[in-house]
């Protein structure tokens, strides 16, 4: 775990979304030290591909428990590292883009491509690596769109996603917030089974939580007995969402 990618709350957090967007985060000490991911998608003629971005390192799963035994093989990028992994029996493949603080993966769901079409996909892309985040945007905006970028926060203690306001809102539930510093509040079902739905029933655990300012909105699940994590008491729950504030864009 890198100092870059854990913050301690309540702090004033300011990473880098795959997009290239600064976004910052005021974010309570109750959602814990987070770890920071994200992910985005890219699709173009002859592309669909999504993105994982996490902190440097994590690739070293793929060939010890993903796919034990997968051939690996490197190609040159400029200030990065691209690693292909494929399965022995080539049921599935993996390309992580590698840089000095975070790596970006994309998974093939089958036969990696040949090396026309790998040196094609990078140089579809452009990485650009930093301890606040990594981007990973479209070398042509003509050629390939992109979407679906979301900041990924993870604790113990919580799981926080973070998006633009442009890409949010028209997701958000049609009533109006409850309203807090940093914008509105709704909760929101979770999709639980049955047996653990049962096991966060009157707490705040059996919500998600939405907060919109102008700029983002924060998607913030409060684990609790669920992930053997304290319960926490709705009222208690909503004073510390209060504190949240987020700018997208800043």
């Amino acid at each position: 775990m890198t100092a870059a990618a854990v913050t301690a709350g309540p702090a004033i957090i300011r990473r880098t979304a795959p997009s290239g967007a600064a976004v910052e985060l005021t974010l309570p000490a109750e959602l814990g030290e987070l770890r920071w991911y994200a992910s985005t998608r890219f699709t173009g003629p002859g592309m669909a591909r999504q993105f994982f971005v996490a902190p440097r390192g994590e690739h070293r799963a793929i060939p010890r428990h993903l796919m034990p035994g997968a051939r690996e093989r490197r190609l040159p990028m400029r200030g990065a590292d691209a690693v292909v992994f494929e399965a022995a029996d080539r049921s599935d493949a993996a390309l992580v883009v590698v840089g000095p603080h975070h790596e970006a993966t994309t998974w093939f769901g089958g036969p990696a491509p040949d090396p026309a079409g790998l040196a094609g996909l990078l140089a579809a892309v452009r990485f650009a690596d930093a301890p606040v985040g990594a981007a990973l945007t479209p070398a042509s905006d003509l050629l390939v769109r992109q979407a679906g970028v979301t900041l990924i926060g993870r604790s113990p203690r919580s799981t926080v996603l973070v998006r633009g306001a442009s890409d949010a809102l028209p997701g958000l539930p049609a009533w109006a917030g409850a309203p807090i510093p940093g914008g509105e509040l709704w909760r929101v079902d979770r999709v639980l089974a049955p047996q653990v739905a049962a096991t966060v029933a009157g707490t705040a655990h059996e919500w998600r939580y939405l907060l919109a300012s102008e700029t983002a909105v924060v998607d913030v699940v409060l684990h609790g007995p669920e992930s053997r994590q304290p319960a926490v008491a709705e009222p208690a729950a909503v004073a510390a969402l209060s504190a949240v504030v987020a700018r997208w864009g800043v």
